[in-house]
């Protein structure tokens, strides 16, 4: 059922308050009361009004200088912080931050005040929201918006081709000689995944190699949980030549609170707990790396490791770093007019041999 149309009058009767109240917390909410804007916001949801049709098109006016960072990061402060601030720094940009925000319609109300209050040349979204549909309803109201670390057919996006990442870093494995090879995977319901996830198969089926499910992990995200996988794959009958350790980069906040245990919620979550997971586990298991098990991990930095084994794991690089200075750019560039720019920006990953893997008859 379609939404009614919306009027201010039928607010203002709703919520107790004056016509002229409620336009002023529509139109200009910084210079209300939170308590007055939270009962607009109520009697909105009561009527069953569809907002959007309150709110008016963004205008572009003078330039602010300020861009808005949505971080739906599980992991926050990453590379793709840095590389965006580095870029922001350049250009003379302040930025504000909101984290774990999921767009519900009064979260994406704040959004909107948060544009009106300070005048935001733009919006960077990284990682997905599981509501980010409703707030492509109050696009028009915003300022330009680039989605990071996703890709998007109606936001202008910076993005990984994780089906390729997933293909390649199998195939590699497969002109080793390996043929019982597992992953450790994030959630099954993000769209990351299942790519990564469908590269992998998709390596396997061209070598027709069939896939052996008990190799497959999901929500492997942890310390913890990385070396349970392994260690029950490493028991089984058929025990992993080779293993794949993705990453966490594309989960947020919302996917540990629903997924971890609750005796979990504290344990080791980084940029390497996968892999030190695993690692870890093989040496309780005296498996010696690459004679018994080949080993690749995914990377977001060539050089930092906060764990000396790391050092000498072959690994898929994904520049994240770079994925932050590009959004920032394209953001810039949309900003400033520049229509000639694409709208996805790919960025590419590095397959980087070690010492981790080795071939096998």
């Amino acid at each position: 059922m379609s939404k009614r149309k919306i009027t201010l009058k039928a607010i203002a009767e709703q919520a107790g308050l004056s016509i002229a109240s409620v336009s002023r917390v529509i139109h200009t909410p910084h210079l209300t009361q939170r308590e007055t804007q939270n009962r607009v916001n109520q009697a909105i949801t009561e009527l069953d009004f569809d907002a959007k049709n309150l709110l008016k098109r963004y205008q572009t006016n003078a330039k602010s200088q300020i861009i808005l960072i949505l971080d739906n990061q599980m992991i926050t402060n990453s590379l793709i912080n840095q590389g965006i601030e580095n870029q922001a720094k350049i250009k003379g940009y302040k930025i504000l931050y909101l984290r774990f925000i999921y767009f519900t319609e009064s979260e994406i109300q704040q959004i909107i005040n948060y544009t009106i209050n300070f005048q935001l040349d733009g919006i960077l979204i990284i990682n997905n929201s599981p509501h980010l549909n409703n707030l492509l309803q109050m696009q028009h109201a915003l300022p330009p918006i680039v989605l990071i670390n996703q890709f998007s057919l109606k936001f202008p996006c910076v993005y990984f081709d994780h089906l390729s990442i997933g293909y390649q870093a199998t195939q590699y494995l497969i002109g080793l000689g390996h043929k019982q090879i597992a992953i450790l995977l994030a959630n099954k319901d993000e769209s990351d995944v299942y790519q990564l996830y469908s590269g992998y198969k998709q390596a396997l089926a061209r070598a027709n190699i069939a896939i052996n499910h008990a190799l497959i992990a999901y929500q492997s995200v942890s310390y913890l949980r990385s070396k349970e996988a392994v260690k029950a794959m490493l028991n089984s009958t058929k025990p992993p030549t080779a293993i794949i350790c993705t990453d966490q980069f594309g989960l947020n906040h919302f996917d540990y609170e629903k997924d971890m245990p609750k005796d979990q919620h504290s344990c080791f979550i980084n940029a390497q707990s996968t892999i030190c997971g695993v690692i870890d586990q093989c040496r309780t298991m005296n498996i010696d790396i690459p004679e018994n098990l080949s080993l690749l991990q995914f990377m977001p930095d060539k050089n930092y490791k906060l764990y000396y084994p790391l050092n000498h794991i072959c690994a898929m690089y994904k520049p994240l770093f770079t994925m932050g200075e590009e959004a920032f750019q394209l953001l810039f560039a949309i900003v400033n007019g520049d229509h000639s720019i694409r709208q996805a920006k790919l960025i590419d990953s590095e397959l980087i041999i070690r010492h981790s893997t080795r071939k096998i008859k």
